[in-house]
Protein backbone atom coordinates (compact mmCIF):
# COMPACT_ATOMS: atom_id res chain seq x y z
CA UNK A 1 0.00 0.00 0.00
CA UNK A 2 0.97 3.84 -0.99
CA UNK A 3 1.48 6.15 1.86
CA UNK A 4 -0.61 8.70 -0.34
CA UNK A 5 -3.86 6.44 -0.01
CA UNK A 6 -6.57 8.32 0.69
CA UNK A 7 -6.55 6.60 4.23
CA UNK A 8 -3.43 9.13 5.09
CA UNK A 9 -5.80 12.00 3.58
CA UNK A 10 -8.78 11.21 5.93
CA UNK A 11 -8.82 12.16 9.30
CA UNK A 12 -11.20 11.92 12.03
CA UNK A 13 -14.32 9.41 13.03
CA UNK A 14 -16.46 10.28 10.29
CA UNK A 15 -14.21 8.62 8.09
CA UNK A 16 -14.61 4.75 8.73
CA UNK A 17 -17.61 3.91 6.21
CA UNK A 18 -16.74 3.66 2.15
CA UNK A 19 -12.73 4.13 2.82
CA UNK A 20 -12.50 1.29 5.02
CA UNK A 21 -13.81 -1.45 3.05
CA UNK A 22 -11.61 0.39 0.09
CA UNK A 23 -8.72 -0.46 2.49
CA UNK A 24 -10.22 -4.23 3.55
CA UNK A 25 -10.16 -4.93 -0.19
CA UNK A 26 -7.46 -3.62 -1.15
CA UNK A 27 -5.14 -5.23 1.19
CA UNK A 28 -7.36 -8.60 0.72
CA UNK A 29 -5.95 -8.07 -3.13
CA UNK A 30 -2.45 -7.40 -2.10
CA UNK A 31 -2.77 -10.67 0.32
CA UNK A 32 -4.16 -12.66 -2.60
CA UNK A 33 -1.12 -11.44 -4.92
CA UNK A 34 1.18 -12.22 -1.97
CA UNK A 35 0.12 -15.53 -1.86
CA UNK A 36 0.07 -16.16 -5.83
CA UNK A 37 4.00 -15.31 -5.79
CA UNK A 38 4.83 -17.46 -2.71
CA UNK A 39 2.90 -20.12 -4.55
CA UNK A 40 4.74 -19.66 -7.57
CA UNK A 41 8.08 -19.79 -5.91
CA UNK A 42 7.14 -22.43 -4.09
CA UNK A 43 6.25 -24.34 -7.60
CA UNK A 44 9.91 -22.97 -8.87
CA UNK A 45 11.25 -24.53 -6.11
CA UNK A 46 9.57 -27.65 -6.53
CA UNK A 47 10.91 -27.92 -10.23
CA UNK A 48 14.28 -26.92 -9.44
CA UNK A 49 14.47 -29.25 -6.36
CA UNK A 50 12.94 -32.38 -7.95
CA UNK A 51 16.42 -33.38 -10.18
CA UNK A 52 18.43 -32.68 -6.97
CA UNK A 53 16.24 -34.87 -5.38
CA UNK A 54 16.75 -37.63 -7.52
CA UNK A 55 20.87 -36.70 -8.11
CA UNK A 56 20.72 -37.38 -3.87
CA UNK A 57 18.20 -40.62 -4.06
CA UNK A 58 20.64 -42.02 -6.71
CA UNK A 59 23.60 -41.41 -4.50
CA UNK A 60 21.86 -43.39 -1.76
CA UNK A 61 21.11 -45.92 -3.65
CA UNK A 62 24.57 -46.41 -4.71
CA UNK A 63 25.70 -46.43 -1.17
CA UNK A 64 23.55 -48.75 -0.13
CA UNK A 65 24.82 -51.22 -2.70
CA UNK A 66 28.56 -50.65 -1.75
CA UNK A 67 27.13 -51.45 2.00
CA UNK A 68 25.59 -54.77 0.98
CA UNK A 69 28.82 -55.66 -1.36
CA UNK A 70 30.72 -54.90 1.63
CA UNK A 71 28.90 -56.65 4.02
CA UNK A 72 28.25 -59.86 2.15
CA UNK A 73 31.89 -61.88 2.88
CA UNK A 74 31.07 -60.59 6.73
CA UNK A 75 27.96 -61.94 6.58
CA UNK A 76 29.62 -65.33 5.28
CA UNK A 77 32.90 -64.66 8.15
CA UNK A 78 30.07 -64.49 11.10
CA UNK A 79 28.05 -67.47 9.90
CA UNK A 80 31.04 -69.58 9.36
CA UNK A 81 32.10 -68.44 13.10
CA UNK A 82 28.64 -69.49 14.10
CA UNK A 83 28.67 -72.85 12.78
CA UNK A 84 31.93 -73.85 14.26
CA UNK A 85 31.08 -72.35 17.50
CA UNK A 86 27.64 -74.52 17.28
CA UNK A 87 29.55 -77.81 16.09
CA UNK A 88 31.55 -77.34 19.86
CA UNK A 89 28.85 -76.33 21.28
CA UNK A 90 26.89 -79.42 20.16
CA UNK A 91 29.80 -81.70 20.28
CA UNK A 92 30.37 -80.87 24.32
CA UNK A 93 26.22 -81.10 25.04
CA UNK A 94 26.30 -84.44 23.60
CA UNK A 95 29.55 -85.11 26.03
CA UNK A 96 28.07 -83.33 29.00
CA UNK A 97 24.55 -85.69 28.33
CA UNK A 98 26.87 -88.95 27.94
CA UNK A 99 28.65 -88.33 31.11
CA UNK A 100 25.15 -87.83 32.77
CA UNK A 101 23.51 -91.22 31.42
CA UNK A 102 26.48 -93.18 33.08
CA UNK A 103 26.58 -91.51 36.31
CA UNK A 104 22.76 -92.10 36.57
CA UNK A 105 23.07 -95.56 35.27
CA UNK A 106 26.10 -96.25 38.02
CA UNK A 107 23.98 -94.53 40.30
CA UNK A 108 21.11 -96.80 39.76
CA UNK A 109 23.49 -99.98 39.63
CA UNK A 110 25.33 -99.07 43.20
CA UNK A 111 22.02 -98.63 44.62
CA UNK A 112 20.45 -102.39 43.08
CA UNK A 113 23.67 -104.04 44.66
CA UNK A 114 23.50 -101.96 47.55
CA UNK A 115 20.07 -103.00 48.08
CA UNK A 116 20.76 -106.93 47.62
CA UNK A 117 23.93 -106.43 50.35
CA UNK A 118 21.85 -105.25 53.05
CA UNK A 119 24.19 -102.06 52.88
CA UNK A 120 21.67 -99.59 50.65
CA UNK A 121 21.75 -96.33 52.25
CA UNK A 122 25.80 -96.28 53.15
CA UNK A 123 26.74 -98.12 49.16
CA UNK A 124 24.42 -95.83 47.92
CA UNK A 125 25.77 -92.40 49.23
CA UNK A 126 29.25 -93.57 48.67
CA UNK A 127 28.88 -94.25 45.07
CA UNK A 128 27.13 -91.18 44.24
CA UNK A 129 29.98 -89.19 46.10
CA UNK A 130 32.70 -91.00 44.17
CA UNK A 131 30.79 -90.70 40.85
CA UNK A 132 30.10 -87.00 40.74
CA UNK A 133 33.96 -85.95 41.62
CA UNK A 134 34.89 -86.91 38.26
CA UNK A 135 31.97 -84.54 36.76
CA UNK A 136 32.73 -82.05 38.95
CA UNK A 137 36.03 -81.04 37.59
CA UNK A 138 35.65 -78.55 34.71
CA UNK A 139 35.65 -79.46 31.11
CA UNK A 140 36.94 -77.28 28.47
Amino acid sequence: MEPNDQTGQESGPSAGGPNRREQAARARETAERWIGQLQDMIDQAGRQAAPVLRDVAAKAAELAAVAAENAGPVAHKAANVTEHVGDRLAARSKDLAADLRKAAEAARTQATQGDEAGDGATAGDGATADETKPDDAPKD
